[in-house]
């Protein structure tokens, strides 16, 4: 909880405005809350006292005001709360980005890809329910009931504590119910999933199940999974219906035992006093619910906290110095190894100076993009020494290593833009439409005005290598340091003699360093 409530501080602190504008609004719908019961008492003492229609119809007509103006005030609480969670968000989302494109690509891969992706969208909207509506509204709720308490206190001190306790005890039989009803249903919930996994498997494996006599076998498995499900099923229904009829008996029970305690003489015996305490009653006790499932959903979501607070706690790549032309790289005893595996890189060490052209070449597995991605930051080296231009590789700042170094990876993504506009974003660079048509004429690449869907997988290799040469010719007289990375692998005939024609050209000035990956 005290992490949920860091953030729900520092999303406060970032936004005060827009959380001091709900706050006042939930003062006003509060007010409008105890209104209500305090209203409709005076509005029975009347009719009790003149006994006249038209105060029965006036009191109507400014019920049904009031009714109104509440709607629109929810709505107004509500997009307020967006308001606030939106801003939140926004910066959460932003923020983070900000740290993944700051730390080391090694670190994306040791917690995975796929998970980051999950915390990125559905913990930071979770975070997002948690902020801007969960936490406001426990709050909200528990402002009503201080308030609806502080007004019952003036009538009847008694009465109020008795509502007090009983609404304490409501609250504790609905927590009690939720935690036993979730469970249950993530007990069912996973027998469903396996299933569902038990499903997919027989659909992948139809091929064999046809062509040899194992049906008996996942007959078996299948009927023994549904079995599991429903002897599960049934559990959770029996627990549902007791939990859901003991609330629902409890407050009932609660409305019998107040509409007798009103009833008796020495509590009043009025009507306008059993309006008046029913219904601040029932409103703390709806209260009370609220801010219970609103605790409930908020403790559920903790682990979506727990997993953004992990991707904000990344190491962050400490550089801050600018990189220059890059004269020289050095590896000095390096070493570099997986999660969990045997190094990849043992001892490596080596020079490279301006002017030298590298071909590396070797089988998968051998370490050929290990040694690239140390070099351009993207990973961090176990033990040893990179040097650029004679000093530590940690102490470049991320900007400037990005611009002296050029790297052109086959398997790179692409931007979802069309062709030119892809170029203009990645080089950084703006791209006039002469310019354009040069570029594309020198690498034969058709150009028909499409966008670039699936962030390249639209393209056919060909189209993607092209555009990848294209990328290389605009950031190249900038760039110190040029890594191709396969870059000729299925490209036909003419279109690789330009490639290699191409990289001769920039080799020949040695004014740079030169890497070419290959198998």
């Amino acid at each position: 909880m005290k992490l949920i409530f860091q953030y729900f501080h520092r999303a406060v602190h970032l936004f005060p405005r827009q959380f001091a504008a709900s706050m006042c609004l939930v003062l006003v719908l509060t007010a409008m809350d105890t209104f209500v019961p305090w209203g409709l008492r005076k509005y029975l003492e009347q009719l009790e006292e003149k006994n006249n229609y038209s105060i029965l119809l006036a009191g109507l007509a400014l019920f049904a005001v009031y009714l109104l103006a509440k709607v629109f005030m929810n709505m107004a609480w509500y997009v307020s709360l967006d308001h606030f969670g939106g801003k939140y968000i926004e910066a959460l989302s932003l923020s983070l980005e900000n740290v993944m494109a700051g730390t080391y690509y090694s670190e994306i891969e040791k917690i995975q890809p796929s998970i980051v992706r999950n915390v990125l969208f559905t913990d930071v909207l979770n975070v997002f329910r948690v902020v801007g509506h969960h936490v406001p509204s426990m709050l909200g709720a528990f402002i009503v009931v201080l308030a609806c308490i502080l007004v019952s206190l003036f009538y009847n001190v008694k009465l109020t504590l008795f509502i007090l306790v009983a609404a304490g005890l409501g609250f504790l039989i609905s927590w009690c119910s939720r935690k036993v009803l979730a469970k249950s249903a993530g007990q069912t919930n996973a027998k469903l999933k396996v299933h569902d996994s038990w499903c997919t498997q027989f659909v992948e494996m139809l091929p064999l199940v046809q062509s040899h006599n194992i049906l008996d076998y996942y007959r078996a498995h299948t009927s023994k999974n549904l079995e599991s499900f429903i002897n599960t099923a049934i559990a959770e229904d029996k627990k549902t219906l007791f939990w859901s009829g003991m609330v629902q008996g409890y407050h009932s029970l609660f409305s019998i035992a107040m509409s007798a305690l009103l009833a008796i003489p020495v509590s009043g015996n009025s009507i306008p006093d059993l309006v008046f305490f029913m219904m601040i009653a029932d409103l703390v006790m709806q209260q009370t619910q609220k801010a219970e499932m609103m605790f409930q959903q908020i403790m559920k979501l903790h682990v979506s906290f727990a997993h953004v607070d992990q991707l904000q706690g990344l190491p962050q790549k400490p550089g801050s110095m600018a990189l220059g032309q890059v004269a020289s790289i050095d590896f000095k005893s390096v070493y570099f190894s997986y999660p969990g595996q045997t190094d990849v890189l043992k001892n490596l060490s080596c020079h490279l100076e301006k002017g030298d052209v590298v071909r590396l070449a070797g089988a998968n597995g051998s370490g050929k993009s290990t040694f690239i991605k140390l070099i351009t930051g993207l990973y961090q080296k176990k033990s040893g020494e990179i040097l650029l231009n004679g000093k530590p590789i940690e102490g470049y700042s991320k900007e400037s290593m990005n611009r002296e170094i050029l790297y052109i990876n086959q398997d790179e993504k692409c931007l979802n833009e069309t062709f030119r506009r892809y170029l203009e974003v990645v080089t950084s660079h703006g791209i006039t439409q002469e310019r354009y048509q040069q570029l594309r004429e020198y690498v034969k690449l058709f150009e028909d005005g499409r966008v670039i869907e699936g962030n390249g997988d639209s393209l056919s290799v060909g189209q993607r290598k092209k555009l990848l040469m294209m990328k290389l010719m605009l950031r190249v007289q900038e760039a110190s340091v040029v890594i191709l990375d396969e870059l000729t692998a299925g490209l036909d005939a003419e279109t690789m003699r330009a490639v290699y024609g191409f990289v001769k050209e920039v080799a020949a000035g040695e004014e740079k360093i030169v890497l070419v990956v290959d198998h």
